[in-house]
């Protein structure tokens, strides 16, 4: 049985702003992006990832991504992350950053340890990806950004060519590193991580990366089990977590308000939950194991409600669905 030490802080990364409003196949107005946004901050969410820098052809969700971010508090507190995965698209973060945009971190290297996954979703071969990570990470520090990061992806398995031996993860981790990258987003894009295989994971991890401000996980929790894998990346160190309002996400989307768009093709999952863990649940674990996280997980419950409203659909959150149950 594993004993977790004291933990006296985690950071929940709100990311249904970009990972979660994706893969809808709707288009979300940027008044709505905005209210969530300022919602999320008056409920004490210090870290949002609030779009993308993706083309409009693949992903029109973010086709607003420049009135987001000029309409958003510039609040010292509050960290920004942005989506920014080739040299175009990190050349519109310099250009948003001129025009006083706060960025504060940017994702700027998706590397699937599955080459399948990586041809199908970024149309590179992993050593494109690489140089392609090399040449970005350096000029986005030139520009001015904090942090930029790397997703170290599929580490578990991948929906594309199944399994992918582990030893692929810890040396992109390596490789992501000596590039100069400030974190890594370690991240399960099919959600079959069991517990035991995630603690040892960042077990391993922790021996040769110790820092924790350069690690964060990121889970779709496909398989229920993301809550549980959670808790034990806790137990080996990781302070940091992606989560999604009504647990939505997943692939990007391929027909936004019935338009076919290139998104990334034909879905890997059909009629499923493909988001990620889901934000409201984590923050009320969090808080009955009297861990401080500095959120309202009350005021958090009602930010899905009203993103339900604004879906037009039940999302999937325990403590949501509870919610509408009492009187």
């Amino acid at each position: 049985m594993l004993t977790m030490e004291k933990i006296d802080h985690i950071d929940i990364l709100d990311v249904t702003l970009r990972d979660g409003l994706q893969h809808e196949e709707i288009f979300v107005p940027t008044e709505a992006k905005l209210y969530i946004a300022n919602q999320l901050i008056g409920a004490g969410f210090k870290h949002i990832e609030v779009g993308s820098f993706s083309h409009v052809k693949y992903v029109p969700q973010f086709r607003d991504i420049e009135d987001v971010l000029e309409n958003l508090p510039k609040r010292d507190d509050v960290e920004y992350t942005v989506l920014a995965l080739n040299t175009k698209a990190c050349e519109r973060v310099a250009a948003a950053l001129d025009k006083g945009a706060k960025i504060d971190r940017v994702l700027c290297g998706q590397l699937a340890t599955s080459e399948a996954y990586a041809r199908k979703n970024m149309n590179r071969t992993h050593e494109e990806l690489f140089a392609e990570a090399k040449r970005n990470v350096k000029f986005l520090h030139s520009v001015g950004v904090k942090k930029v990061f790397a997703n170290v992806g599929t580490i578990f398995g991948c929906p594309v060519q199944g399994a992918v031996p582990l030893k692929t993860a810890y040396e992109f981790c390596d490789r992501v590193f000596d590039l100069g990258f400030d974190e890594i987003e370690h991240s399960d894009t099919e959600g079959t991580a069991a517990p035991d295989a995630v603690y040892e994971y960042f077990t391993k991890i922790f021996s040769f990366y110790p820092d924790s401000r350069m690690h964060s996980f990121h889970v779709h929790d496909v398989r229920g089990m993301g809550l549980a894998a959670y808790y034990a990346a806790m137990e080996a160190g990781v302070t940091a977590f992606d989560c999604t309002l009504g647990g939505i996400g997943g692939q990007v989307a391929n027909i936004v308000d019935k338009v076919p768009c290139k998104g990334t093709g034909d879905y890997y999952y059909n009629d499923c939950r493909t988001g990620l863990v889901e934000t409201c649940d984590f923050a009320g674990m969090l808080d009955i194991m009297k861990i401080d996280t500095g959120i309202d997980t009350e005021k958090t419950i009602k930010i899905c409600n009203m993103l339900e409203k604004i879906l037009g659909r039940r999302l999937d959150s325990y403590l949501a669905a509870l919610a509408r149950q009492v009187i």
